[in-house]
């Protein structure tokens, strides 16, 4: 430390045996800081990336949950089609398909690459068979056909398989209510 004319210390002074002016006292620690900055910028880059990881699988939950309320809503949609639907256009397969299956129901195309299946049973009876319509993009077919008019109640299976959630794998939703002549028996 040198003292300067006018009382105030001065930082640098001169090294005799090395013939050097040193403008530090610790030289063990220059460059330093360029050490420093750049573990502070890999570290703040980490955070960063971490971050915006985790913004995009949040984003993918998100999307999945939609989908699943999007698929309730179709199945829902669909049962409470078949629930207002008297007897004999309920047992018609044609009319099904012609009526019920023929369009989409609304917030369906948010769903990737959605098809439905509908199989009516016979509830508590003898008689063999089943009814079975599917839906395909925009096409309804009818798959197997057993006359169902004279039955007293059937159970219908209703599902959805859609495209979606965090890894794109095909999903199934299904709902089964157990309809008689005079409406919903069980939900």
């Amino acid at each position: 430390m040198v003292i300067m004319a006018n009382g105030t210390l001065s930082a640098a002074f001169f090294h005799w045996a090395e013939g050097t002016m040193i403008l530090q006292k610790h030289r063990g620690q220059v460059g330093t800081t360029i050490i420093e900055a750049t573990i502070a910028a890999c570290t703040s880059a980490m955070f960063l990336g971490s971050l915006f990881a985790m913004n995009i699988t949040s984003m993918k939950t998100l999307r999945t949950a939609r989908q699943a309320a999007v698929a309730s809503q179709v199945l829902q949609q669909r049962i409470e089609t078949l629930r207002i639907a008297n007897w004999h256009q309920m047992t018609d397969a044609t009319w099904l398909k012609s009526n019920v299956l023929s369009k989409a129901v609304d917030g369906a195309d948010f769903l990737g690459s959605a098809n439905e299946t509908v199989t009516l049973v016979p509830y508590d009876s003898a008689t063999p068979g089943n009814t079975q319509l599917t839906r395909t993009g925009q096409t309804a077919q009818i798959v197997s056909n057993t006359p169902l008019l004279a039955e007293n109640a059937v159970k219908v299976i209703w599902t959805v398989a859609y495209t979606g959630g965090v890894q794109n794998a095909t999903i199934t939703r299904q709902a089964v209510a157990i309809i008689a002549k005079g409406g919903v028996a069980r939900w």
